[in-house]
């Protein structure tokens, strides 16, 4: 057995670091792990990939693939955690779990776990927001108006507030670090305050107003073909789509692996799994797909206890104002892959509030509010919340600064450096374990084409009949959703007889197409009239050969996302 590298799952990495552990997993083990770059990023960073399954039951390429890539927005480190996670879950319970030795046995896994590396890097090595991808260095990506800077240079980037009779927020009785909205109608209550992010103005300021300009942050997961619009229409699309080398390397290697079965997009925060569609309601989607989504998405739930939600109807603040030229909608809408894109973390549902928002921006109840507090300040020894210091802001005049803290507050689990609880030290692993535990078992949903017998009958006179059964054996269909049937991203099931010299193929084609098989999947119930009428799971290609001495003939049944199977057959 091939020795275990050990990693403390507890802290995050930089890039190093991380290229580091997927060194050594890939050198570790050999015989089921392989690692390349798809390309480099802005700054020159590779873009990994580890490519596993078990090599001596199969190459990669001949076996129904599950995808995984994390870390396409740059502040959110605990999906690449994740990833390294499952790579180092797979090859260190190989041979010992057997979930696991099916999966490598008979599927490959395509991991990227930081597909957005320069990002990644400025956000664990300084404290700003909406870094992009590193097309714009910290201080570019806004140019004008109000610009996020650590004015007071203490590494962070929290918030501001400023006094204002006509402000929104006011101090709470409660607790004089939190901000509570200002009541429609309420007057003489004050003092009243305007909060911003910790910053300074940019470019001609008249003294009295401000705009605050979106952040130029190359937003990958708008750079994908999928109905892309300009960055006039949607914040951080990019110049045109796939214009970012980075969503560039993942299109590329999408579509050289046309035997993806399934995906997983890793993202944070909210604590939800979110399904398609991104751009119409779940009217649109077709029936079947819709009914095998809330299956896995049941199952997802059932595993992380995040729920399982439509991005369109139920994650898009202004359905008017849909998200597109998101990977998940090309992976889905475009090519008919079953995919998933999950939030990690909700904080909410970790401080004990009740139906926690799937978003952190907004004006919560003080109720909530305190209960935030206290968790900061039980399981992250107040580290998560900077208190309010007054600061004689160059532009603004007296101000003061403070207020919640983002990296491992909001957008990440807290690493256990930043924890002071053994309870909040575990959340971190909490979350990538559960995460990894629902993407094998969604992996282990692909179809899976097997010949399942062959039969030789001698005709006499050197004629020979020769049948194979060709069998799905997994869950989903062969095609695996209508959408992929829709979009012809698919092709029938293919049976091939390879007739070697001396033998005369007499009747049959050497290739045969015998149509998609079904998977289990419409199996819900024993068979009804009234119910969805069953689909054949298993047919059979026949030929007739003509052999005067003994030979071994091979047959090959091969399907794009369904896996690549032989068996021989002896005539003569």
């Amino acid at each position: 057995m091939a020795p275990l590298v050990d990693i403390d799952f507890g802290e995050y990495f930089q890039y190093s670091e991380l290229t580091a552990h997927l060194q050594a997993l890939a050198a570790a083990f050999p015989a089921l792990a392989s690692l390349e770059s798809l390309g480099k990023s802005w700054q020159g960073r590779d873009i990994w990939a580890m490519t596993l399954t078990n090599q001596a039951t199969g190459p990669a390429a001949d076996k129904p693939a599950f995808y995984i890539d994390a870390h396409i927005h740059a502040e959110e480190v605990a999906t690449s955690h994740t990833a390294l996670y499952t790579v180092w879950y797979l090859l260190t319970r190989y041979g010992e779990d057997p979930e696991v030795t099916w999966l490598l046995d008979h599927t490959a896994f395509y991991i990227l776990p930081r597909v957005n590396p320069d990002g990644a890097e400025i956000s664990l090595t300084t404290g700003h927001h909406w870094c992009g991808n590193g097309r714009y260095l910290p201080g570019e990506e806004q140019a004008r108006g109000l610009c996020q800077q650590d004015i007071n240079g203490d590494g962070l980037i929290v918030q501001m507030r400023l006094e204002d009779p006509a402000g929104e927020w006011r101090i709470s009785e409660d607790d004089p670090r939190l901000m509570v909205l200002r009541e429609p109608g309420e007057t003489g209550g004050g003092p009243y305050y305007r909060l911003f992010r910790e910053g300074v103005i940019k470019g001609e300021w008249d003294g009295v107003s401000f705009e605050i300009e979106k952040p130029r942050d190359g937003n990958l997961n708008r750079n994908y073909p999928a109905g892309w619009v300009s960055e006039v229409r949607q914040y951080g699309a990019g110049e045109y789509p796939l214009s970012e080398p980075e969503a560039l390397a993942v299109a590329r290697f999408l579509l050289d692996h046309p035997n993806i079965s399934g995906m997983q997009c890793y993202h944070t925060h909210g604590g939800v799994h979110l399904r398609p569609s991104l751009v119409a309601p779940d009217s649109a989607i077709p029936r079947a797909d819709l009914a095998l989504y809330k299956t896995l998405g049941a199952m997802a739930t059932s595993i992380t206890g995040y729920p399982t939600i439509s991005v369109y109807e139920e994650f898009t603040p202004d359905p008017s104002q849909a998200r597109t030229g998101s990977l998940m909608q090309w992976s889905y809408d475009e090519m008919g892959i079953v995919t998933f894109s999950t939030e990690l973390w909700n904080p909410e549902l970790a401080a004990g509030i009740e139906n926690p928002a799937f978003y952190q921006v907004r004006g919560r109840s003080r109720e909530d509010e305190l209960k935030l507090l206290a968790y900061n300040d039980e399981h992250l020894g107040g580290k998560g919340f900077v208190n309010w210091t007054p600061f004689d802001h160059p532009q603004l005049g007296p101000a003061e600064i403070g207020g919640w803290t983002h990296m491992y507050t909001f957008r990440n689990p807290p690493p256990a450096s930043f924890a002071t609880t053994e309870k909040a030290r575990g959340f971190l692993r909490e979350t990538i374990h559960n995460n990894c535990l629902f993407t094998l078992r969604h992996a282990a949903c692909t179809p899976l084409v097997r010949i399942a017998s062959t039969t030789v009958e001698p005709l006499g006179g050197g004629l020979y009949k020769l049948s194979a059964v060709v069998r799905n054996e997994g869950y989903l269909p062969t095609y695996m959703t209508e959408r992929a049937l829709e979009r012809e991203t698919v092709t029938p099931v293919t049976v091939t007889l390879d007739v070697p010299e001396g033998v005369e193929l007499v009747m049959g084609a050497a290739a045969q197409e015998i149509g998609h098989l079904a998977g289990r999947d419409e199996r819900t119930a024993t068979w009804s009239p009234w119910l969805h009428q069953w689909h054949s799971t298993a047919r059979a290609a026949e030929w007739l050969v003509r052999a005067a001495e003994a030979a071994l003939l091979t047959i090959t049944a091969e399907s794009r996302r369904a896996g690549v199977h032989r068996a021989e057959a002896e005539v003569g």
